[in-house]
This record gives structure tokens, C-alpha cells and sequence, in this order.
């Protein structure tokens, strides 16, 4: 995995960690500004912040108004043990801005990070300011199982940042906020960590750490994390297909960080979706998602899922169960509904032959 920052105003040493780092470097007017394959002009742009270091440019993501996200390595680039940046070192842009317009008046007061950060873990870095930047545009935060919900289905997610324009070889780095699409691929190295999938033609490059990934769903925008790395074509060497792509951090999984960086900068918690079911001859369940999941034995097989609608129900769902060891003799089959919701309170009821069973789901 190669980190995703840069090198146009220092002397970062790669070799200290065996990575290239992906920041950026002088802008070249010769070179188109896309991010290798990218877009200029994209909605979700204001979620995007062009950062600049003492030794590098990097990219971040407004959370809250005066708490950008970016990657550790941008901040603390010479690897574990090294002297980061100070906060008087680190300048942020308006989101979605033309760089060219200068920097914004807003100051970074202080860092969080985790100092043992590595290109496969908690490479992230909240970035505390003096005063609001912006209104983010961000809803919130995905959590990990959305995030793996979002892989599973391979679903396609939004990259914005202000990196590099071309390969390595022709380094600029691009003034306008620049979008990537990719869709997600199931982690290898655990629900800690995302990953896309490249197709060697569009990606993020040198300038791009840090910078916002980003899905759309049921009308929020949601920030997976920042990016941290990537391999493979378009910016780096030829990988096989199966390892081209980018990496980053789950925002949501850093707990400890994010009521730290809340409680510095006075900003409230992300509400978070959940799901709850419970009836009277069904224990309560909850869920980290707006997705439910009724998941039952019964003595027959063909199910009917109703909710009820004006005072009537109505049919909304229907399932064959499946014999499964673990219901036992008298109530064999295992029954399943999987349904998503809006934020409400919803009636429900499971019928099989002449059996009801209703519970009530609650979203928010």
C-alpha cells in the first residue's frame, strides 16, 4: 500500500517507511487539473479541504465546523517515533475552494492521532480549529458495519480531493476539489479499514491523503474515512487487478479520538442509526444500522411478513423457511425478514398458517 502524500516543500524520506508517500508537488499549468481521471465540479465538493503542511500538501474533510479529518501521515509523515507538525504548521483552505484563493483566517489549535499509526491502521489525525471553518456538508459518520454492509454489496462511494493532476513522473498538483468514483470491495485487513477498488485508469494520487471517501445513502452523506494509500495504476507501479485500489481508516471505529476531538471543540456526537424490534413474545433486538433483522424458529415454513398501514395490515414480504439444526424438533424452520426503515415507529406481524406473532420496530 503506498501512502498517498507528498513531498513538494520538505525532504520526507520515503525509505523510513518503506512506502511513497502520495502529498503533492508545485502546480505545473501545463497539466490538466484532474485528479488522474477525476471530475472538477462534483456536489459533494464543500466536504473537501486542501491542506498544507511545513513539508507537504494533503487533503481533509470538514466533519464538524471546527473539526477537519485527515490522514496521520500528513501530519507525521517520518513514521512512529518522528516529530509531528505543529499546529501553527498546518494551514486549511475553505472547503471546496480554489486553492489559489489562499487559505482560510481559521487556525489549527491542536492534534489528535494516535503516534503508532501504520498504512494499515489508524493513519487518521483530527485536526482541531480556532473557530468554524464551514457548515459541514457531512451528515455523519458510517458506522463499520454500514461501512461492510456498503462492501458487500460493492457499493459505489466518492472520492474528493485536491491531489496530484498526473503520475509520479509529471507531478502538479491541482488548485480545484477533484472527484473519483470506485466501488467498494470487502476488507482484507478487517472492519477497522476500508477498501476500493481501482481499474488502473481513475485514482487518487500524490496529494490526495486524507481526503474524504464518501457514500450517499437514503438521502445522507456519509464519511467512511480518509484515505490513506493505494496501489496499482494509475499513480503508481502496475499491480495485479485484484490489488488495484485505496485504503483508509473507519472513521467511526476511533472512538476514543472522536470524543476527544467533540469535547475540544465543543461539537456534538453523530447520531447514529439504529434498529429495534420487541413484541410481547419477542425479546427486544437492536441493530447499528436502520436495518432490522427478524430472525426466528417456527413449526411451519411459509411465512408472511405484514406491517400495518391506517388501522390494516398489509402484505409486505414473504419467506420459506429452512430446516436448521439448531431450532430443534418442535419448532423446526427457520424463519428470516431483513427489512430497512425509515427513522419511525412501525407495526409488524409474522403469520404462518393461523400464528401471529407482532412486535413493534423502531428506527431512528
Amino acid at each position: 500500500m503506498t501512502l498517498r502524500l507528498t513531498r513538494p516543500l520538505g525532504t520526507i524520506s520515503a525509505a523510513l517507511l518503506g512506502f511513497t508517500f502520495l502529498g503533492a508537488a508545485p502546480a505545473n499549468a501545463d497539466i490538466e487539473p484532474r485528479v488522474i481521471g477525476g471530475n472538477p465540479g462534483h456536489p459533494l465538493s464543500g466536504a473537501s479541504v486542501a491542506i498544507e503542511t511545513s513539508k507537504a500538501y494533503c487533503t481533509g474533510a470538514l466533519w464538524k465546523e471546527r473539526i477537519v479529518i485527515t490522514a496521520a501521515h500528513c501530519i507525521n509523515g517520518e513514521g512512529k517515533g518522528a516529530p509531528g507538525e505543529a499546529p501553527g504548521d498546518i494551514a486549511v483552505f475553505p472547503p471546496g475552494a480554489n486553492r489559489q484563493s489562499g487559505p482560510a483566517k481559521t487556525k489549527v489549535i491542536s492534534i489528535l492521532y494516535n503516534p503508532n499509526w501504520s498504512e494499515t491502521k489508524d493513519d487518521i489525525a483530527f485536526l482541531i480549529l480556532d473557530s468554524p471553518l464551514a457548515t459541514p456538508i457531512i451528515t455523519r459518520m458510517a458506522t463499520a458495519e454500514e461501512v461492510q454492509s456498503l462492501a458487500n454489496s460493492r457499493s459505489t462511494v466518492t472520492y474528493i480531493g485536491y491531489g496530484n493532476t498526473a503520475s509520479r513522473d509529471r507531478e502538479a498538483i491541482s488548485d480545484v476539489a477533484l472527484s473519483v468514483e470506485e466501488p467498494l470491495r470487502p476488507s482484507r485487513s478487517g472492519n477497522q479499514v476500508f477498501e476500493t477498488q481501482g481499474d488502473g485508469v481513475k485514482g487518487t494520487c500524490a496529494g490526495d491523503s486524507g481526503g474524504p471517501w464518501l457514500a450517499q445513502v437514503n438521502g445522507e452523506i456519509l464519511y467512511l474515512g480518509p484515505l490513506s494509500g493505494g496501489l496499482g495504476l494509475p499513480c503508481d507501479t502496475a499491480e495485479s487487478p485484484d490489488n488495484t485500489g485505496e485504503e483508509g481508516p473507519v472513521a467511526s471505529t476511533q472512538t476514543a479520538f472522536i470524543a476527544q476531538a467533540l469535547a475540544a471543540a465543543g461539537a456534538s456526537a453523530d447520531q447514529f442509526p439504529s434498529a429495534c424490534i420487541e413484541g410481547a413474545d419477542l425479546d427486544r433486538k437492536c441493530f447499528k444500522t436502520r436495518t432490522w433483522v427478524y430472525d426466528y424458529c417456527w413449526s411451519g415454513k411459509k411465512a408472511t411478513l405484514s406491517q400495518q398501514v391506517d388501522g390494516a395490515w398489509q402484505p409486505v414480504a414473504k419467506a420459506t423457511g429452512k430446516k436448521y439444526a439448531k431450532c430443534g424438533k418442535k419448532y423446526p424452520y427457520r424463519i428470516v425478514f431483513k427489512r430497512t426503515d425509515a427513522p419511525g415507529t412501525y407495526s409488524y406481524r409474522v403469520t404462518v398458517g393461523k400464528t401471529a406473532d407482532e412486535f413493534t420496530a423502531t428506527v431512528s
